[in-house]
């Protein structure tokens, strides 16, 4: 089992794997087609589950908020995390004074603007927050160039801190206790499939 010491080595993971993620869905799916909301638990240095939200429920802003925040409540109790990278796409700007109050999305269509697409990575562990952007450009026929990666600390940098301060919350909530009659593998089972009909796609260990 791989193991990711360090917040680094963790954003190293997510940041690699959702950039492979990204060509494929460009490739099989075309230009303009974004990832789903993933987000990874990790257990000290090792990643225990994976939960992907499905397609159809990225649409309502309110409703994949919640969806998140309760597959997180439930990723923390029933596999123990410890900490959480959550993944999704969004919009960076390189000027802040340009784009303060405006919609990124409506600046980011400007010519010269000084807003790119970006996939977005909020690590939330007890300690701190960390905050990875990586900046892309997509272009015919069906590619995606990644710019290096931009790292923060905190969650000022974010224009919607819901989601790094509810998982913050999330970590503060206790483990669940088995009882010694319940059997782990069929646990767990019982939480991926509660996961499933909550709209998410589970990988875990």
């Amino acid at each position: 089992m791989d193991k990711y010491p360090s917040t680094l080595d963790k954003l190293a993971l997510a940041v690699e794997s959702s950039k492979v993620a990204k060509e494929m869905v460009v490739q099989q799916d075309g230009i303009g087609e974004d990832l789903n909301f993933n987000l990874m638990g990790w257990r000290d240095s090792e990643l225990v589950a994976v939960a992907q939200l499905s397609q159809v429920f990225m649409a309502d802003k309110e409703d994949r908020f919640s969806r998140i925040i309760h597959a997180a409540c439930v990723m923390r109790q029933g596999w123990e995390i410890d900490s959480f990278t959550f993944i999704a796409e969004g919009y960076c700007s390189f000027d802040k004074s340009a784009t303060d109050g405006r919609d990124m999305a409506e600046v980011f269509a400007e010519q010269n603007s000084p807003v790119e697409q970006c996939l977005a990575f909020t690590h939330v562990d007890e300690d701190e927050i960390m905050y990875v952007t990586v900046p892309y450009t997509c272009s015919h026929p069906r590619r995606v160039d990644f710019a290096d990666a931009l790292r923060y600390q905190g969650e000022k940098v974010l224009r919607d801190g819901r989601y790094p301060h509810a998982l913050s919350r999330v970590l503060m909530l206790e483990a669940e206790e088995l009882d010694d009659e319940m059997d782990r593998d069929a646990y767990l089972e019982f939480l991926a499939e509660g996961l499933q009909h909550l709209g998410f796609a589970i990988n875990y260990r």
